[in-house]
């Protein structure tokens, strides 16, 4: 008799521990309750009962033993229901519904996630765990919430609103792979708990979920590195660790989690992913070329952190879809450039080029950021606005450039303003409930860095707000960092007009040293 699958419906009621037992549980018959039996394995998905998806039905497991899932073959893609637009009353019960419930009340007893001192099963019995966490009423409204709320707002879709690979990918593997699960309900957490101004799923949930993908993603790193690991398990391996600097990012603004883009890094070593992927492998596409615009963003602090070769760069960018400016906003012409700038920062920060080569090979890179026509790029549709995006994106380019170039140069220098100038100029462009605005937040800090008169620090912030209020969430620590800039320029000597850099006020200790006492 197995004791694999989730448990039965009488102890879920009672939020107790139940023995699994076939086809009654001896925990139940113990205490002379009638056992209710065993719900098919990932009933919520299969069955909903409000909103849209009421008297839905999906494709359930056949079997959930340790046996059944060493031997199925070939390894295919879950499908779940297909979320497809509905009307705007059936969306407003389901939205309801979450938003209402006390997630507090719904703690559960020592089987709950929430339970930092649980030990869950071995890897060896991961389906179980898959099972009971798929089984949790919690885990039905946060994927809910995910699927309609969070997944909109990770791509610019375009006016039909048309192929959102978040949802085509990221929902169904979270299905199969408990650690991508973690991370998804994680993230949510976090964003809904900031919606609702709910301190315990904010602060509590959020972060236990995290550290349960943290824990499930050492293991599938391990894996890879050996070898050990199936298609399934890698591209949940490159969302899970995309969702985790994501919500590291909207936390704290800072992603700490640069040693599993090492892992990543090292799985596409392990596997040859440079010589192997092609444009069918779509989906491990799509997320590496996430990671590696991520990898980018977080390495603008300190050159040294980035992971990515630019041959694999290069090889994501030559098989990557038009989502990748979707998703990115900047185009892959100026990611490739921008991954060259920071190579080179990162050479010369190991003392592999001097000052003399790092100059020049920068000032090559800048006048190629000038050279570049935004008319000829590459955009998802023929929304004119597309350009403007671009070029904000490019001018940031050249700002961090410079700056790279000579980071004492005042901010009040002429190169400097130009640039602040021009990005602000496009991103007027782009109005308050216009779907691309959320790409901006990259060009918005470069300027906003840099921004001397208050009305256009005034107008960094407007935007940064317009963001927040699109996104439902903001990242508080860009305008903390932001008015540090501005607060220590505020208190310099009149005649003192060297420049201070936002990376001084960024928490790495290598930046940190570099900052005059």
């Amino acid at each position: 008799m197995s004791h694999q699958g989730p448990a039965c419906a009488t102890c879920r009621e009672k939020c107790r521990k139940c023995d699994r037992t076939r086809p009654t549980c001896k925990r139940c018959a113990s205490k002379g309750l009638v056992c209710k039996g065993y719900p098919d394995k990932f009933r919520f998905c299969g069955l909903a009962t409000r909103g849209k998806w009421k008297n839905q039905t999906a494709p359930t497991a056949t079997s959930s033993s340790k046996q059944d899932h060493e031997v199925q073959q070939p390894i295919e893609t879950p499908q779940i229901p297909t979320f497809a637009p509905v009307e705007n009353s059936a969306l407003l019960e389901d939205q309801e519904q979450i938003l209402s419930i006390n997630f507090s009340d719904h703690a559960m007893s020592h089987n709950s996630p929430s339970d930092l001192s649980t030990v869950w099963q071995s890897p060896d019995h991961r389906s179980v765990e898959l099972d009971d966490v798929l089984m949790l009423d919690r885990t039905e409204l946060l994927l809910t919430h995910y699927d309609q709320e969070i997944c909109p707002h990770q791509i610019a879709l375009t006016a039909d609103g048309a192929h959102n690979p978040y949802r085509k990918f990221i929902l169904p593997l979270a299905y199969e792979q408990i650690g991508l699960l973690y991370a998804v309900l994680g993230i949510t957490s976090f964003h809904l708990g900031t919606v609702k101004k709910d301190r315990y799923l904010r602060d509590t949930l959020a972060v236990v979920y995290r550290l349960r993908a943290i824990r499930s993603l050492a293991d599938t790193i391990q894996a890879g590195i050996s070898g050990n690991i199936h298609d399934n398990e890698r591209d949940a391996l490159f969302a899970t660790i995309q969702l985790l600097l994501l919500q590291d990012i909207h936390e704290s603004g800072i992603s700490s989690h640069g040693v599993h883009i090492t892992g990543a890094v090292s799985i596409c070593n392990q596997l040859k992913l440079m010589d192997n992927l092609t444009k069918d492998d779509e989906r491990a596409v799509f997320f590496l070329g996430n990671l590696a615009w991520l990898d980018i963003i977080r390495s603008f602090a300190s050159p040294s952190r980035l992971c990515f070769s630019q041959e694999l760069r290069e090889t994501i960018s030559s098989l990557s879809k038009i989502d990748f400016e979707q998703v990115n906003g900047c185009p892959r012409e100026l990611f490739l450039l921008m991954g060259k700038i920071l190579e080179h920062g990162k050479a010369h920060s190991a003392g592999r080029l001097d000052d003399q080569q790092f100059t020049r090979l920068l000032e090559n890179a800048r006048f190629q950021l000038y050279s570049w026509n935004a008319n000829d790029g590459n955009y998802p549709d023929n929304d004119k606005r597309w350009i403007a995006v671009a070029e904000a994106f490019r001018h940031a380019c050249i700002l961090y450039t410079s700056r790279l170039i000579d980071v004492a140069q005042p901010a009040e220098a002429v190169i400097i303003q130009t640039s602040v100038t021009a990005i602000l100029d496009y991103v007027a462009e782009i109005p308050a409930d216009c779907y691309l605005l959320e790409l901006l937040v990259m060009p918005l800090f470069i300027a906003g860095a840099d921004a001397l008169s208050p009305h256009a620090r005034h107008y960094v912030i407007m935007r940064l707000d317009n963001i927040k209020a699109m996104a439902g969430v903001g990242n508080d620590l860009i305008r903390t960092l932001l008015q540090s800039v501005w607060d220590a320029r505020a208190n310099q000597k009149k005649d003192d007009r060297s420049n201070i850099p936002w990376m001084w006020f960024v928490g790495f200790p290598q930046i940190s040293e570099e900052r005059p006492s």
